[in-house]
């Protein structure tokens, strides 16, 4: 009798879960086996409600204009789930002298799209905005990588990349726009300075698709009014942990199993073996490693390979979460929240939760989080205990936001070593361990370390090695 395949997937985050469950659809002859070392699935993804309100830790939502996450909701029947942010939580506010001011208007990935609110705005000096201003006739660069903030001076000016680039791009990442890679965070950027010579050009082209802005030029673009478009992100009505739950129904019973960390991968003839800490060892035909990257370094047995996945850094970051009587709250609650540039905050950023999203609060409550710890404070996770998290983040929001009254609870998720930092170079290294496993057959990685750290590009890279899993299996 012929033997069944089998696959082992190591890590149970939402790239690990939608590789399992990729592979389950396409080949259910395929034995699949998911190995989680925490003691519960989802790794950023976590959802916890508590006296009416719905508690997202980790990421609240998703690109919708990344098709991939919205397709696997559908897929799963989570259709009917899906929901995006209220009129009332659409615009942000940024930390500036102190005060809390709001987004220019038509701002896109840092890249100012209308000229009155950019020439307007108190987040620039007036050097700051002109220089902003000539970006459509700055020379194409046609170099190698470089970094954010490398890239945003150069194309917008310095002032644009501290002010505005820093707190937006790098805070996706927790990290510092003058390390991450340009091309490993936002190759759409790059992409529209290859094709067009300009950011703001490439938009204006991209914009000029639709109908009614076909004929205009792009100074009438950017003299345009202010116009409501819909908002690119989505969420499920219950919480992030919805997902995490639905996909791990969608495996078969015995599939899954939490509190088993892998400590070990070996070569057994034309198959692996897979080395658990309990002293288990599962042989597989396949083995998908969508864990940390600094956790599938201490795994694999090869040492180049190894060294160069141990070599993407990570970062550390915690939610600091609170409930409020919305009678005590003196701030208006009429956005996402706001961000804070290096020196205007302790912590980097925090969401009006219950502004942000429909039903995340009962009546008359509001709920909200701080994000503390990244590059700004990077051993502050560890260290910090949560009442000290709890006290210096309400100590921030009060100074910044006025009275708050007393928390009805807090909540504190610490998320540590668990924000890989694609850096300048990353592109070259995905390449060099794509070298690496070309000589590991069925020896696959994917996850938030490699290709994108949203939740659409983690769904992507679990559906793409599933392909490539049921193609090494035909």
């Amino acid at each position: 009798m012929t033997e069944v395949p089998r696959v082992v997937v190591v890590g149970g985050g939402i790239t690990g879960l939608t590789a399992a469950y990729a592979v389950v659809r396409a080949r259910p002859d395929i034995a699949v086996t998911l190995l989680e070392a925490k003691d519960r699935l989802g790794g950023n993804i976590v959802t916890e409600r508590h006296d009416g309100f719905v508690i997202d830790g980790g990421p609240d939502s998703f690109l919708r204009t990344k098709p991939d996450a919205v397709a696997l909701c559908r897929e799963l029947g989570l259709g009917g789930e899906l929901i995006t942010t209220s009129e009332r939580g659409r615009k942000v506010y940024f930390v500036h002298e102190g005060a809390l001011e709001e987004m220019p208007g038509g701002m896109a990935l840092a890249v100012p799209t209308r000229l009155g609110p950019l020439l307007s705005t108190p987040l620039l000096s007036t050097r700051g905005k002109l220089r902003a201003a000539i970006e459509p006739v700055i020379p194409r660069h046609r170099g190698g990588d470089e970094s954010i903030e490398a890239f945003i001076g150069r194309r917008l000016g310095p002032d644009a990349a501290r002010s505005l680039a820093a707190p937006l791009l790098g805070g996706i990442y927790a990290g510092d726009i003058d390390k991450l890679s340009i091309r490993a965070t936002f190759p759409q950027l790059v992409a529209l300075e290859e094709k067009h010579g300009s950011l703001v050009r490439g938009l204006f082209e991209a914009a000029r698709a639709e109908s009614e802005q076909a004929k205009m030029g792009l100074l009438s673009w950017l003299m345009r009014e202010a116009k409501s478009v819909p908002s690119p992100f989505n969420s499920l009505r219950n919480g992030m942990g919805t997902l995490i739950d639905a996909l791990a129904r969608s495996l078969p019973d015995g599939a899954v199993r939490t509190g088993e960390p892998v400590v070990g991968l070996r070569q057994a003839e034309n198959r692996w073996a897979v080395e658990t800490k309990t002293g288990e060892r599962l042989l597989a035909d396949a083995v998908i490693l969508a864990a940390p990257a600094h956790a599938a370094a201490r795994a694999v047995p090869d040492e180049e390979l190894a060294e160069e996945l141990s070599g993407i850094p990570y970062l550390s970051t915690a939610t600091v979460f609170f409930a409020f009587d919305q009678k005590d709250v003196e701030h208006r609650l009429d956005a996402v929240g706001f961000v804070a540039p290096k020196g205007e905050a302790e912590i980097l950023a925090a969401t009006w939760v219950s502004s942000k999203w429909d039903g995340r609060a009962p009546e008359g409550r509001v709920l909200m989080r701080a994000f503390v710890g990244g590059s700004r404070s990077p051993s502050r996770v560890r260290d910090a205990s949560d009442e000290d998290l709890v006290a210096d983040s309400k100590s921030e929001l009060e100074r910044l936001m006025g009275r708050l009254g007393t928390p009805l609870f807090t909540r504190v998720f610490r998320y540590e070593n668990a924000n890989p930092q694609p850096i300048v170079g990353h592109r070259d290294r995905l390449a060099r361990i794509e070298s690496h496993l070309g000589k590991l057959r069925g020896l696959f990685v994917a996850g938030a370390a490699f290709d994108g750290v949203g939740i659409p590009d983690c769904v992507r890279q679990g559906r793409a090695v599933a392909d490539r899993v049921t193609l090494l299996l035909r």
